[in-house]
């Protein structure tokens, strides 16, 4: 009978002809290291990380030699692959006779896939996906620079230098994030896209209601929350075209299933789809948020935020709720949220009266009690 060893998060692993072992680590020094190490190790393509992903995606049990003629590595390479899924915390199930198979689900991107979920739509968008980069962000601000058209779409399976608002760090989980960035071209001026990440979060949760999940809420001015933890992020920045008008770049990320070894590094409560029971593919899912993205942008252009305000309130985390805005982790007024104005700004009803509160580097927080 074939000895058959299962592991979720373990460090080295170690491969001598057909034997594969795994020698256990914990403490989150060594899996902080690790995550790190992936990303460096994919950015000098010394380790083909996504390569041996998607060749194992099929949830298929593959003997070592397979593996090694496929993807063309050596027997060395295949044991660091191996440690670095298993540090990063995705479940192997490795077989002394038979090879390994990977347990955890992986979806890879893959562009013919979104155009064929987008149909009709596939048209308004150029759909770049990569193993890893810094930012996708950086990348279309760098595209928009050099006078890049709308509709043009970068996908990441990993960001070493992704952000948020503030320039938060975003932590990307392999196979269990969907980061990416839309370059957009607006006509208007800038002072009128203030409002621009709040249009986006409506069709998020668009988006993600039509995908199965119920519950999905707003916090003003870019997150999206499920149970009060944070599902996704939205980062918006802008450059003027020369020829007049604004070229926006949405960033967006949304949790579809984050491990352990990803929800140590992060500091605030988190949820996934997985959590919330929606499973879903990331290129389905890209598909549906870009189809919805290219509506409510087109109302945005047209018609301004006010035609969408109404929607935005209703999907309101804080709504009627006592908030606390901070900056520099000090308060600088507390009241009772009312929603948001025509231009997206935070209503705050304050002791001194209704005050509005305008995104920056403010912060939003339910006031304790």
């Amino acid at each position: 009978m074939y000895s058959t060893r299962t592991y979720k998060v373990c460090g080295k692993a170690r491969l001598a002809g057909n034997v594969g072992s795994l020698d256990q680590h914990a403490g989150t020094n060594q899996l902080g290291y690790s995550l790190r190490r992936i990303g460096r190790v994919v950015q000098d393509m010394t380790v083909p990380v996504f390569p041996f992903l998607r060749f194992l995606s099929d949830g298929r049990s593959h003997a070592f030699d397979e593996i090694r003629q496929q993807l063309g590595l050596s027997q060395a390479c295949v044991s660091e692959v191996l440690d670095s899924l298993a540090s990063a915390g995705l479940e192997i199930e490795i077989n002394e006779q038979t090879g390994c198979r990977l347990l955890t689900p992986f979806c890879a991107l893959n562009v013919a896939q979104v155009e064929r979920f987008l149909g009709d739509k596939a048209h308004l968008f150029s759909i770049e996906v990569v193993d890893q980069t810094g930012s996708t962000n950086e990348d279309l601000m760098l595209r928009a620079r050099q006078g890049a058209a709308g509709g043009l779409v970068r996908v990441a399976e990993e960001q070493s230098a992704g952000r948020g608002r503030r320039r938060r760090r975003w932590v990307s989980a392999l196979g269990g994030t969907l980061t990416f960035s839309l370059l957009w071209n607006f006509d208007e001026a800038a002072s009128a896209l203030s409002s621009l990440s709040l249009a986006v979060g409506v069709s998020l949760v668009r988006s993600l209601q039509t995908m199965g999940l119920q519950g999905v809420q707003l916090k003003w001015p870019n997150d999206l929350l499920w149970q009060q933890r944070k599902l996704g992020g939205i980062l918006i920045e802008s450059i003027a075209r020369p020829a007049g008008g604004i070229s926006a770049v949405i960033g967006i990320g949304i949790n579809l299933r984050l491990l352990k070894p990803v929800t140590d590094l992060i500091d605030q409560p988190t949820a996934d789809l997985g959590s919330a029971g929606v499973h879903v593919d990331r290129n389905r899912l890209l598909a549906r948020v870009l189809s919805d993205l290219s509506d409510v942008l087109g109302t945005y252009s047209r018609n301004g935020f006010g035609a969408l305000r109404a929607e935005w309130q209703r999907a309101h985390a804080y709504q009627d709720k006592m908030v606390a805005i901070e900056m520099s982790g000090e308060i600088q007024l507390d009241g009772r949220a009312l929603g948001v104005d025509e231009t997206g700004a935070l209503l705050v009803q304050t002791a001194e009266g209704t005050r509005t509160v305008h995104s920056g580097e403010l912060s939003l927080r339910l006031k304790a009690g």
